[in-house]
């Protein structure tokens, strides 16, 4: 583990130097405002119970020092009491974006470089091992997807192992769910047709975060899924044509589902970046694309950056197919992998539900701090 190799007090922050060649800057009142001690931080329910706005905004450090994994610091107004830290916590928040706890983990895919070698666990190791889930969740994050095989075909085998993640999340097609091409929804997925690779929820303001895909029956003919990475799709347009990609990542998308007695709309760029500027979300589905109109020359740059990155999702190089057999299991990042299938004869028998993100990411999170 990486631990610190010199304090330095400064003015207007704590200077951190760390044994791996890292330098941190803390600010004072963030250091007060972040002290583990009991009257600072609850001890059970690790929650703030100091009034942030009553700190003296011209509170400075005075001394700060190790001790068994902490950093003490003691403050320049006597009737504050010395604040501890923990070394991993300061260590943990170093970056301006340490935020989320958890590591970009992600390994960027095409059709040939996994076609052959997909990420793949067995069933019966992720109902019974928190270890197995952990892999299984892990290989999400790197890869955007991983396959779980020999999955009872019943919609309740679904669920269960849904929940072995978190709670189903309810959306108008219900918690649960199972399609067939009936048009029981007013949704093309109910349908045999061919859908091009798309993200769930572009109509929603917070999108499901993942979901499962489960065959519980296929006699036909095609019906292959497809998977395109589309942080791959960024990646490559970003480098091949800097100006679409902030097009698409600046104009705000409007997204709607119409049908079943509801009216759903929202917006947001087809790129989403976090605060640090990394690519956070792909949300992109020309299905429920609403209409929207931007002044003509803002228009046209619009399309042609539309186009680009469709012409990418839509290339055989950048995709996985494969059919999904009775027993198979998807699960993929809904905000990064693009999905769809192509169209099909037979009878076709999908369960699934989503996942919000917050809740994967917790799983992830609780799994590996009580990891043995």
């Amino acid at each position: 583990m990486v631990s610190i190799e010199r304090l330095t007090v400064e003015p207007d922050l704590l200077r951190v130097e760390w044994d791996d060649g890292a330098e941190s800057g803390f600010v004072w009142l963030w250091l007060r405002d972040h002290s583990h001690d009991d009257a600072t931080m609850h001890p059970k329910t690790l929650q703030r119970q100091l009034f942030t706005a009553g700190i003296d905004p011209a509170l400075r450090g005075t001394d700060a020092v190790l001790d068994d994994g902490r950093v003490v610091v003691h403050w320049s107004d006597p009737i504050e009491s010395p604040s501890t830290l923990p070394t991993a916590f300061l260590l943990e928040h170093r970056d301006a974006s340490g935020t989320r706890g958890l590591p970009d983990e992600r390994i960027l895919w095409d059709a040939g470089s996994i076609t052959d070698d997909w990420p793949t666990i067995g069933h019966a190791a992720v109902m019974a091992d928190d270890d197995a889930v952990a892999a299984w969740l892990d290989a999400v994050a790197r890869f955007g997807f991983c396959f779980v095989t020999e999955v009872p075909t019943t919609p309740t085998a679904t669920e269960a192992l849904i929940r072995r993640i978190g709670y189903v999340r309810e959306t108008v097609f219900g918690g649960m769910w199972d399609f067939q091409a009936d048009l029981s929804k007013a949704d093309t997925a109910y349908t045999s047709l061919e859908l091009r690779p798309h993200t769930d929820g572009t109509y929603s303001r917070d999108a499901p975060g993942l979901q499962l895909l489960h065959c519980l029956a296929f006699d036909g003919d095609g019906g292959e899924s497809t998977m395109v990475d589309g942080f791959r799709v960024a990646a490559q347009l970003q480098m091949a044509d800097p100006g679409a990609y902030e097009v698409l990542s600046t104009v705000p998308v409007p997204g709607r589902y119409l049908g079943d007695g509801v009216h759903l709309r929202a917006e947001r760029p087809i790129f989403r970046h976090r605060r640090d500027g990394v690519l956070e979300q792909v949300s992109f589905n020309n299905h429920d694309r609403a209409p929207f109109t931007l002044p003509p020359d803002e228009m046209r740059a619009f399309y042609d950056a539309l186009r680009a990155f469709e012409q990418r999702a839509n290339d055989p190089r950048l995709q996985w197919q494969r059919v999904m057999l009775a027993g198979d299991a998807l699960l993929f990042d809904n905000w990064r992998v693009l999905h769809g299938r192509l169209a099909y004869t037979g009878h076709r028998h999908l369960a699934g539900g989503y996942v919000n993100r917050e809740d994967y990411e917790s799983r992830r999170r609780m799994l590996a701090e009580f990891s043995t």
